[in-house]
């Protein structure tokens, strides 16, 4: 063989193994991604978008791992600082994601935001995740709370959407006259009941000291609001199913369904599953309202409970460029458009439906989210562990009537001072 020859041969050979090689290295980019929807068919959703991801980036394989609401919250903590950790996983914006951003468990994507990502997404649902400046996720589905009720039994009562808390109660006790159950409840998890002190809390105490005490350094819930808050909350109890902390926020829904409760205190995410698994009757006959304002209470009336959830990145993964790839494509217009005409959920990208894509219902109640100027976060999510640990079995406690509303606020403020300490 000439010089000329086996020189050319060399580089064609180092060539194809360079080729080689790095075909290899890219057939080994893993992905673990880690959600918390293990329903039926959200997960089959999942599963579909994944397979088309990797159809669409054959170099990117995606480890799917499901694991359902409240095992997720605990598992997540144990995973992440480990080599087990997930690289793209959901989460919920507030202090449940703030306290693995300051672990520095979460990677600041801002610098990736930057290149026009930010620009295709909603500025009112990207903030949420936020922390000190800096963007740590991106949101993928729109929520916030309304009451679902039945249209129906308020005509038959002869009862129309309250305007204010006093007059709410007042339309409680008469659909309780006439034999219904006023509010279907399931307190099973207190996150149940978290929701609707997220909401009273926003009314009753002003919204710069309530975002304050929020802070685990800071808060002391000294503002006398809390209290009235709580107070409130007991005046709704008697309206509520019997034995509400023993079963399960999606067992008291049947109630609704079936047309033996008035109304439920609802997520819009919830509102799918109206559409997909409720009764035609019911379907036909249903509508919403906001938890009706309190009149002289000194927090914000057009405040909304409700935040987006969303996905983030693991700050240990060592794929942070194909992690932002995957973590922009699930929550971007091809994933979103599908998401809301398959599953009716909204995600936070920039006009992804119009209406008539998607049932009216759904697409106006997450208007909702889209059109208010205060969007609070749900009261578990945003509370350090240790208070919400606290502050939900008191929650129960009142539920049940075995505790006060003094009695649970001083628990939590106890609390919230043992926290302060550690900062």
């Amino acid at each position: 063989m000439s010089k000329k020859l086996l020189s050319l041969s060399i580089v064609l050979t180092m060539l194809f193994i360079m080729s080689f090689t790095l075909t290899i290295g890219a057939e080994e980019v893993t992905l673990k991604f880690l959600h918390r929807w293990t329903q039926e068919p959200d997960n089959s959703f999942f599963e579909e978008i994944v397979a088309n991801y990797e159809e669409q980036n054959p170099d990117v394989n995606i480890d799917m791992e499901v694991v359902s609401n409240d095992p997720f919250k605990e598992k997540i903590k144990i995973m992440l600082g480990t080599e087990n950790a997930p690289d793209v996983f959901f989460t919920w914006p507030g202090e449940f994601t703030n306290r693995f951003i300051r672990a520095n468990q979460i990677m600041d994507i801002t610098s990736y935001m930057e290149d026009g990502w930010k620009d295709t997404l909603i500025d009112s649902v990207v903030e949420p995740f936020k922390y000190e400046g800096k963007i740590y996720g991106a949101p993928y589905r729109l929520d916030a709370k309304v009451f679902v009720y039945n249209t129906k039994i308020f005509e038959e009562v002869g009862v129309e959407e309250p305007e204010n808390f006093e007059e709410f109660i007042t339309i409680l006790q008469k659909i309780k006259d006439a034999g219904y159950t006023p509010i279907a409840f399931g307190n099973m998890f207190p996150w149940a009941v978290s929701h609707y002190m997220g909401q009273l809390n926003s009314y009753c105490v002003p919204y710069e000291t309530y975002m304050e005490d929020l802070k685990p350094a800071e808060g002391d819930f000294a503002h006398p609001g809390y209290l009235k808050a709580l107070e409130k909350y007991e005046e709704l109890t008697p309206y509520f199913n019997p034995s509400s902390n023993a079963i399960r926020h999606d067992e008291a829904r049947v109630s609704l369904f079936n047309g033996e409760a008035a109304m439920m205190y609802l997520e819009i995410i919830e509102i799918p599953t109206v559409e997909q698994q409720a009764p035609e009757e019911f379907k036909e006959n249903y509508d919403v309202f906001v938890m009706p304002w309190i009149e002289g209470a000194e927090g914000d009336p057009n405040a909304l409970l409700g935040y987006p959830e969303g996905f983030v990145i693991s700050a240990n993964t060592k794929h942070p460029d194909e992690a932002v790839e995957f973590l922009k494509y699930l929550t971007g217009k091809e994933v979103g458009k599908k998401e809301a005409q398959d599953l009716y959920f909204v995600n936070g990208f920039k006009n992804v439906v119009s209406p008539g894509e998607i049932p009216d219902s759904v697409y106006n109640t997450t208007q909702l989210v889209l059109e208010t100027d205060s969007l609070v976060n749900w009261f578990d999510s945003s509370l350090h562990a240790e208070i919400w640990s606290v502050v939900g079995s008191e929650l129960q406690k009142l539920t049940d009537g075995v505790a006060t509303p003094e009695e649970a606020l001083e628990e939590m403020r106890d609390i919230a001072e043992e926290v302060r300490a550690q900062f």
